[in-house]
């Protein structure tokens, strides 16, 4: 064999001894870190996020002995307002309905309506709000076009559909009960009084 046959055939060899001495290190370095890894769990066994954890019971605190209840020596105290007058709940009924109204006064269905509603009202009803007080029976009495002016314009699905988005309001329907109860008690006094 010649001299080239031998360098080419060293040098090979010192690629395959580096080859394995780098696979080595990489089979070492694998394996230490497995090692320090199962040692650490190990070793803290009781520990969360690298934070030791104490088993150990807390120290019992002295308590005071229970003292008993004096129901004279405490006041109740109510939060709520007092009740309102009749007048305030039926302004405050009347207050409600034509906020809620005024919420739809852009609607165009509606002002029709309320202008036909004026009109066959002879200006005694100029809105919804008319026709939930407790004077209803006596204003459709007066002016018996109003149930033709209803029933017209509840057959246009769009005014149909505004009207019981009012009508199911909890609070349009809590002010229309309260006139109502109001317009009943008042025509009871006025019937006793006579």
């Amino acid at each position: 064999m010649s001299k080239l046959s031998y360098t080419l055939i060293a040098i090979m060899a010192a690629a395959l001894i580096f080859m394995g001495a780098v696979r080595g290190y990489q089979l070492y370095q694998r394996k230490t870190a497995q090692w320090e890894e199962e040692r650490a769990l190990a070793q803290d066994a009781f520990s969360f996020q690298n934070v030791p954890v104490s088993l150990a019971a807390p120290q019992a605190e002295v308590m005071p002995f229970p003292v008993r209840f004096d129901a004279s020596a405490h006041q109740d105290v109510f939060l709520e307002d007092a009740p309102l007058a009749p007048e305030q709940e039926v302004r405050q009924a009347q207050d409600t309905i034509a906020s809620i109204l005024e919420d739809y006064k852009d609607d165009e269905n509606l002002r029709s309506f309320n202008r036909e509603l004026a009109a066959a009202s002879s200006g005694r009803a100029v809105d919804l709000s008319a026709l939930s007080g407790g004077d209803l029976h006596q204003l459709l009495q007066a002016n018996p076009e109003i149930s033709s002016v209803v029933s017209k314009h509840m057959q246009n699905p769009d005014f149909a559909k505004t009207v019981q988005q009012i009508l199911t309001n909890p609070q349009f329907i809590k002010s229309v009960q309260d006139l109502q109860r109001a317009g009943a008690e008042a025509s009871s006094a006025q019937k006793k009084a006579e």
